[in-house]
């Protein structure tokens, strides 16, 4: 997981310096955003596994489940309900 969330976090850095001067702006800005997103969602489920192993090692019972499922929900908040709601209240604001 973690090499699959470095090549796609990566790979807009990568996409841009290829493409560059090409006249393709509007897809590269719409390819770097998916990849990022899909890095994020790869980077939760490594930093949730690892950590469910950590805990389970060293706690020895359901408590880790408990806290890593915290976590989850805690990242999935800032990184994705958070800047989605933030976008929603902007396109809002904008059409007033």
């Amino acid at each position: 997981l973690g090499a699959v969330t470095t090549g796609a976090l990566i790979a807009p850095v990568s996409f841009h310096r290829m493409v560059t001067g090409r006249q393709l702006k509007p897809q590269m800005v719409e390819w770097a955003s998916r990849l990022t997103v899909v890095g994020l969602v790869f980077l939760l489920c490594t930093m949730a596994s690892a950590l469910l192993l950590i805990l389970r090692v060293a706690l020895h019972n359901a408590v880790a489940l408990w806290i890593v499922a915290g976590l989850v929900v805690w990242f999935v908040l800032c990184w994705f309900v958070l800047p989605a709601w933030a976008r929603r209240d902007g396109t809002a604001a904008r059409e007033r």
